[in-house]
């Protein structure tokens, strides 16, 4: 199986809820659904920029918490206004952080660049840019925001609000550790070591294997989280288990890939 197939596999599986896609847990499924456009945006922005170094689902669990009971907390205006000891606080009982200190500099830092230059509304950076790259640069000017966050938040936000680029197919995929452990297990790479230059690889081969399959990495960057993170394989067999679950599902699959 070559990297495209590979792509096309998974996100068909993806898209007909076959075996370990039954359940959708990604960002964008997790938004509150009562929330405004602006409320979806802020949500995102500031859960997205804790999302490392923590339990996706946790933090996810606890921030739908805070909405729920306390929505104004997810605005910058609200978040500057804030103590210290009272953000800090907010942080630790609902996003439980593993740095508490770096998540707090963050919402400070953020914040304050999200009033100043967007009215307070991530919307506007997308809205302001020409360009997928463009929005890339201007994420990439928030703490924290780097490939990996800074590529997530970008997908997050056009798959919840439809932004069109035509060169988002150039912007290469966020990289987690299941992602560089799935393309090992498959044997596209050769080292599921999460080393600059091995994740530099596993991005290129990802991002070739959708143009090759014809498939955005935005939805296929949905899938593959879901299949490492949610399926856990340990091998290449138990990966493809993970999106061939039983007969009636490998046959709905192989006459469409047919």
């Amino acid at each position: 199986m070559t990297p495209a197939e590979f792509v096309k596999a998974v996100t068909l599986a993806y898209e007909n809820d076959i075996g370990i896609f039954k359940n959708k847990v990604n960002a964008e499924d997790l938004i509150p659904h009562n929330a405004s456009g602006k409320e979806k945006s802020l949500y995102l922005f500031y859960v997205i920029q804790l999302d490392y170094a923590t339990r996706s689902q946790r933090l996810y669990d606890g921030a739908k918490r805070l909405f729920e009971s306390e929505r104004n907390f997810f605005k910058p205006t609200y978040i500057l206004s804030l103590p210290q000891k009272k953000l800090e606080k907010y942080l630790t009982e609902y996003f439980r952080p593993r740095y508490i200190n770096e998540a707090v500099r963050r919402f400070r830092k953020n914040s304050q660049l999200l009033n100043d230059d967007y009215n307070s509304d991530p919307q506007n950076i997308f809205l302001k840019s020409k360009s997928a790259s463009e929005v890339l640069k201007r994420v990439g000017e928030f703490r924290g925001f780097g490939p990996k966050i800074g590529n997530f938040f970008v997908r997050t936000m056009i798959n919840t609000f439809d932004y069109k680029f035509s060169d988002v197919e150039e912007i290469l995929p966020p990289v987690d550790v299941w992602d560089v452990r799935i393309a090992c297990l498959m044997g596209f790479v050769e080292s599921d070591k999460m080393s600059s230059v091995n994740i530099r690889t596993v991005k290129e081969v990802w991002s070739k294997a959708c143009r090759d399959a014809k498939v955005s990495w935005l939805t296929f960057d949905k899938a593959l989280w879901l299949l490492g993170s949610e399926g856990r394989p340990k091998n290449g067999e138990e990966v493809l288990e993970l999106i061939h679950r039983n007969k009636n599902e490998m046959t709905l699959m192989s006459s469409h890939l047919s």
